[in-house]
């Protein structure tokens, strides 16, 4: 077949409509060809799916720095939503969702943790889970995220519009679930608060059209700043906004000076962990088992501010 034939069978195809699919990502329409939006990569198996059920799609995001433990935190939201908790029941659409979720589990009942996502933008997992409560069930809020590789974001952080994805992501979230690493915040404060200021600045940015240090506007959209690691950091479990607030001061005031709805809370995972070294001084953490703790609070905040 030549070029030319290709090119007119795929502008027949476009100007279908039924052969068209807006990305619920960008608002970009194409044609699923190749099964991936031409503008932002994500899966268009996500706008049918959103398409098909006849409701907005309300997107919760998850950031973080590199290491903050975003694989972990997802996976194992997802393994609690599936099976419900206080009246909120997930459903994954997708099998990127149970992947993430099977392979998560799977590493830390194998006394291991998920290995670290590729910063290529192929290795990206797309998470699709349909969230909804036992009061409104016809109420999805969409847990809608790529499980980010920690140096994309920071890459798109010193200069925006590197990952696309995450841009559009950002921009389309009506909510967002921000990871940050206790142990990190306390053993080196500086640099966590200058990229926690960094991420609320393009958050900002992108929500108001302003410079967010210039800007007087407030951005009303939710955030949940979630304390990942904090069973190795019970401060941080114990009072997580005091403790952020203390050791990530200019963060805080940044927050309070450009969003009107945020909140802190502390989450982890295992229960307790080990250090082991190899004959080479290679050192690797342990976990010795699961133990889930302010995984959901974050989410269950973000739906009573809808």
């Amino acid at each position: 077949m030549s070029n030319a034939t290709e090119q007119l069978i795929q502008s027949t195809r476009f100007l279908d409509s039924t052969g068209r699919v807006t990305c619920v990502c960008c608002t970009q329409e194409s044609f699923s060809n190749t099964g991936y939006c031409s503008h932002c990569r994500a899966p268009l198996d996500l706008s049918r799916t959103s398409a098909k059920r006849g409701t907005p799609v309300n997107f919760v995001s998850v950031l973080g720095a590199s290491g903050a433990g975003k694989t972990v935190y997802i996976g194992m939201l997802l393994d609690v939503l599936s099976k419900g908790v206080r009246g909120i029941q997930g459903l994954p659409n997708n099998s990127f969702s149970v992947s993430i979720q099977q392979h998560t589990i799977g590493a830390l009942e194998s006394r291991r943790f998920p290995e670290k996502t590729p910063s290529e933008a192929e290795g990206w997992q797309w998470v699709h889970c349909e969230v909804s409560t036992c009061a409104k069930r016809k109420n999805f809020l969409d847990v809608v995220t790529p499980d980010f590789a920690g140096e994309a974001i920071a890459a798109e952080l010193e200069h925006p519009g590197t990952h696309r994805a995450i841009s559009c992501v950002v921009h389309q979230s009506k909510a967002i679930i921000l990871l940050i690493d206790s142990l990190c915040v306390r053993d080196s404060g500086r640099d966590e608060d200058f990229f926690g200021m960094k991420m609320a600045s393009y958050i900002h940015s992108l929500r108001t059209g302003k410079a967010s240090f210039v800007g007087q506007k407030k951005t009303k959209i939710p955030i949940a700043i979630v304390l990942t690691k904090t069973d190795s950091c019970p401060e941080a479990m114990e009072d997580p906004q005091q403790f952020a607030t203390d050791n990530m001061p200019g963060f805080a005031k940044f927050l309070q000076r450009n969003f009107s709805n945020f909140r802190f809370f502390a989450a982890g995972v295992v229960g307790s962990s080990a250090m082991f070294a190899d004959h080479r001084g290679y050192f690797m953490e342990i976990p010795l088992h699961i133990e889930p703790r302010g995984i959901t609070e974050p989410l269950e905040w973000i739906i009573l501010q809808k």
